[in-house]
């Protein structure tokens, strides 16, 4: 019995040495480089949740609209000292009022949003949201919370089991964030649209419109319910709101009609 403990402890110690060894040998990956692969992860995830959701809603071209929407996002990241080309934005056929955002700085703005918005100032406000989760990092603690950080391994590593993708996408598009970080993500729009000289006060009127669900509110709304406590969210909006004293300037020179009537003559 003690011959046969005494060989099974040679073993182990044996293992020990040779895993020492060979992990000695080894040049281990820098922490810079660590972060390079963090990145492309964040990137080839982003692709491929992006393809699931191209597959089923087409990506709005339409020249002009994207023009808007860009140099909304331009005003707000440079007047906040984020560089405009480190976020890449996504407009996609969808009716539903919703926009989101996803690895890598992606950002997906559905056709909805824009339509049944009443100003620019409005999607300016949704958009500076969006920013903050990504300023925050909360996108990618979001999917390891939900999908688990070993799935989005595999993920990134090259599968693209469709339902696994699915459900990542339904994860950022459908289902909140915690409370804690959605207040972190209203409080940078807040902060964010100040900086930019852009009224507040349309982002927390589009909150709580939206809350009460009344008036031209279609059935597709998303946004709202993936946001909860809409209510309270706008009253700590206007309550923020305080804080700054700037005369607001137009983010858009031209009409938000125009905008809406373009993108539904070409929906």
């Amino acid at each position: 019995m003690k011959a046969k403990l005494f060989l099974e402890f040679s073993a182990i110690a044996l293992i020990f040495i040779a895993v020492w060894f060979a992990l000695s040998r080894i040049d281990f990956v820098s922490e810079d480089d660590l972060k390079k692969f963090s990145k492309a992860s964040e990137r080839k995830l982003s692709e491929l949740i992006l393809k699931t959701l191209e597959d089923r809603h087409s990506e709005f071209n339409q020249r002009k609209i994207k023009t808007y929407i860009d140099s909304i996002g331009y005003r707000i990241c440079t007047s906040n000292n984020i560089p405009f080309d480190s976020i890449k934005i996504h407009i996609i056929y969808n009716s539903e009022v919703n926009a989101f955002a996803l690895p890598d700085r992606n950002m997906v703005i559905y056709t909805g949003l824009i339509e049944n918005a009443k100003s620019a100032e409005e999607v300016a406000g949704v958009m500076a949201h969006e920013i903050g989760h990504m300023e925050k990092d909360h996108v990618m603690k979001k999917l390891a919370k939900e999908i688990g950080i070993s799935m989005l391994f595999v993920l990134a590593g090259g599968s693209e089991n469709l339902e696994v993708l699915k459900e990542a996408g339904r994860t950022l598009s459908s289902t909140a964030f915690d409370r804690s970080q959605e207040r972190e993500a209203d409080s940078f729009a807040v902060d964010a649209l100040a900086n930019a000289e852009v009224d507040t006060e349309p982002f927390g009127n589009f909150l709580f419109r939206l809350s009460m669900g009344k008036g031209d509110i279609p059935d597709e709304l998303v946004w709202i319910s993936t946001h909860p406590d809409s209510k309270e969210r706008a009253a700590e909006v206007f309550k923020k709101k305080k804080e700054f004293t700037f005369t607001p300037k137009p983010i858009l020179k031209t009409s938000w009609t125009s905008v809406t009537d373009l993108v539904k003559n070409n929906d």
